[in-house]
């Protein structure tokens, strides 16, 4: 059984939650939000099954952990998870542009620990309340690894999304980025 987290649960955040949730009912999901209502929200639905707080040393049992705020807040908790997390913790997240977090992540030496990713799915919709366990299917999910993420792993990771209904397809970030402009 694997342990996921979350950081960050509107829209995106909510619907890969619940798309884990749908696909692997057994994975054990933990999750933080800004907002108490949406904890309250995710945990009424068995969206997670238990709340983190901000700053919480159950993120080392993690084995996925999913930065799904804003990009200049995941660069902010990066610093925070790069002393708490497992030595095989993958962290992800769902930004729509991936160099400043990729460059963070350079910065901070943790290019072995990181995928980058970028679910090509969204609403006019925002927020928890909008989120959905089918907001993924069939939709492109860019996958941005380091040059340090070891292959088999973002193998292991590729498997993953596409178990979610999603089509992972893997790009550097660079190309993420010029394709996404």
């Amino acid at each position: 059984m694997k342990t996921i987290g979350f950081i960050g649960l509107g829209l995106i955040g909510g619907s890969i939650a619940k798309t884990i949730r749908k696909f692997h009912p057994d994975y054990h999901i933990l999750a933080y939000a800004k907002h108490k209502e949406t904890l309250a929200a995710a945990l009424s639905c068995n969206a997670i099954d238990a709340v983190l707080e901000e700053k919480d040393e159950r993120y080392h049992t993690c084995d996925y952990i999913f930065l799904c705020a804003p990009v200049e807040y995941n660069i902010e908790y990066l610093k925070y998870l790069k002393d708490v997390i497992s030595d095989d913790c993958i962290i992800t997240d769902a930004g729509s542009v991936k160099g400043p977090i990729h460059k963070a992540v350079e910065e901070l030496g943790m290019e072995h620990c990181f995928i980058g990713g970028h679910p090509m799915a969204g609403s006019e919709q925002s927020g928890f309340e909008h989120s959905s366990d089918h907001l993924l299917e069939n939709a492109y999910y860019i996958i941005t690894p380091t040059t340090q993420t070891d292959p088999a792993v973002v193998s292991e990771f590729n498997e993953f999304i596409g178990s979610l209904g999603a089509i992972p397809l893997v790009l550097d970030y660079d190309s993420h980025d010029a394709a996404t402009a």
